[in-house]
């Protein structure tokens, strides 16, 4: 339902004090007294409760004088409520409500409480002035609580629509900052706080202190088929040859993990290894896995230190993971931002200078000459610069990503230097179960988009990539 333009200014509490003006007027033709006594004091009061609201939307620069203002028009409103009651009893009683609840809406405690007090007074002042019949009587006592109760509902509504206007302006804001505070207390609670690294190098201490191992390391996956490492202890790949008896263990399901021994062989012969899976609610699984030489089989002691090792710190481990998205959402950001004003702003003025000093070295004559030499130098310079600084983009622009591999964020590279440059990209990719260390996916990228831009640089029209991604063998890409 829409408003007509006229009637914005009506919210609830005009509407309310409207219609507290409308009872007086209905009081007043139901009563004996006439209702052209009240009406003076009715439009009086009335016109001095739109004032103050037009004074309060009025867009001005010094609004305490304003304040002050309104604070001053609602007292006179409520001496006039005051005095009306004292002259034309009953009929007007309901008048000292209008002043009382619109201050108790706009000045809270103070409001209603002055109201009062000046429509009070302003009562006794009239008794003692114009000597009315019955003089001063008790029901003035009700009246004025009658007033101050109203006031104090009308400061109850101030502060509800207060708190509401917060909490209706950004939601969203307002959880994520109690969702921070919380995780800054819970982090602070914990002994390694929400880092999941330093939590997996923990787990990794507590299962050698109590199971002497060759080789150990803590995995996450989100399948129970792609196994990203988290932390290694004694070895630099990760989960070595016993990826597959791994996925075997996991595929049993969540409700039938335990502690389980295996056995592998890999090129330090025949192996034994502890596999101890732990499930989270959220679908995430972390796997505790550690060998040594097939001679010397794990005890069911050992096997229960690592279930128990792998419950304390899954859930650690998890929360680390999950806050690192966070925090690496924010990164990628920042350095794609870094990456663009790079691009569009260095490396375009040193590639605006490059041009010129190829003109000034077709000027300078043929090579040999002295000034032709010491351009030729600085060309080079100036080519090492920017291929440094390509290098740099590139850095920026290729960040490790837990829920994406190699082959994803390279394809996306090559079909939007595609997009960009309008040549014809095909790319092909093989990956296995297990990502590549983040240094060496960034490795790759950096050869596949420098070896496409010496393409372009020759006006090649077509480039085939072929990208074949192995932690257990090596790692080749193939450009055409």
């Amino acid at each position: 339902m829409t408003r007509l333009p006229w009637l914005r200014w009506l919210d609830a509490s005009v509407t309310i004090r409207m219609a507290f003006a409308v009872l007086t007027a209905l009081i007043a033709v139901l009563t004996p007294e006439p209702l052209a006594d009240v009406l003076p004091w009715l439009v009086l009061v009335a016109v001095l409760d739109m004032v103050v609201v037009t004074l309060d939307r009025m867009p001005v620069a010094r609004r305490g004088v304003v304040n002050s203002l309104a604070m001053s028009l609602l007292a006179l409103s409520a001496a006039a409520a005051g005095a009306a009651f004292a002259l034309e009893g009953n009929s007007a009683a309901l008048l000292i409500l209008i002043p009382a609840y619109h201050a108790g809406t706009r000045y809270g405690r103070f409001g209603f409480l002055l109201t009062s007090a000046v429509g009070g007074g302003s009562y006794l002042l009239a008794v003692w002035i114009f000597d009315p019949e019955g003089g001063v009587q008790g029901v003035m006592l009700a009246w004025l609580a009658a007033a101050s109760l109203l006031g104090i509902l009308g400061a109850w509504n101030q502060r509800l629509a207060a708190e509401q206007g917060t909490t209706e302006a950004d939601p969203a804001a307002r959880e994520a900052i109690e969702l921070i505070e919380r995780l800054h207390d819970l982090s602070s609670q914990m002994s390694t706080g929400l880092d999941a690294l330093a939590s997996a190098t923990l787990a990794l201490d507590l299962l050698a202190a109590r199971v002497p191992s060759t080789r150990s390391a803590v995995l996450v996956t989100h399948d129970t088929q792609h196994l990203v490492p988290v932390a290694l202890r004694g070895s630099t790949r990760a989960p070595w040859s016993v990826a597959e008896q791994v996925t075997q263990v996991l595929s049993l399901g969540p409700s039938r993990w335990a502690p389980t021994e295996v056995t592998f062989t890999d090129d330090l012969g025949p192996r034994r290894a502890l596999v101890a899976p732990c499930a989270l609610g959220n679908g995430s699984a972390t796997v505790l896995v550690a060998d040594r030489p097939d001679g010397q089989p794990f005890s069911r002691e050992e096997l229960h230190v690592a279930g128990k090792v792998t419950r304390r710190v899954a859930p650690t481990i998890q929360a680390g993971l999950l806050f690192g998205e966070l925090r690496q959402v924010a990164s990628i950001e920042e350095r794609d931002r870094i990456a663009r004003d790079i691009h569009d702003g260095i490396a375009q003025e040193l590639a605006a200078l490059g041009y010129r000093v190829d003109a000034l070295r077709a000027q300078a004559g043929p090579p040999g000459t002295s000034m032709r030499d010491n351009l030729d130098g600085l060309r080079q310079q100036l080519g090492d610069v920017m291929a440094d600084l390509r290098l740099n983009i590139t850095d920026l622009r290729v960040a490790e990503r837990p829920g994406s591999g190699l082959g994803a964020v390279l394809g996306a590279a090559v079909q939007s230097f595609g997009s960009v440059t309008g040549m014809r990209t095909t790319v092909t990719v093989s990956e296995r179960q297990r990502r590549l260390d983040p240094r060496v996916e960034i490795l790759v990228h950096r050869l596949v988009m420098d070896v496409l831009a010496d393409a372009q640089a020759s006006h090649a029209r077509n480039a085939w990539v072929t990208l074949t991604a192995s932690v257990a063998g090596p790692t080749s890409v193939v450009q055409a």
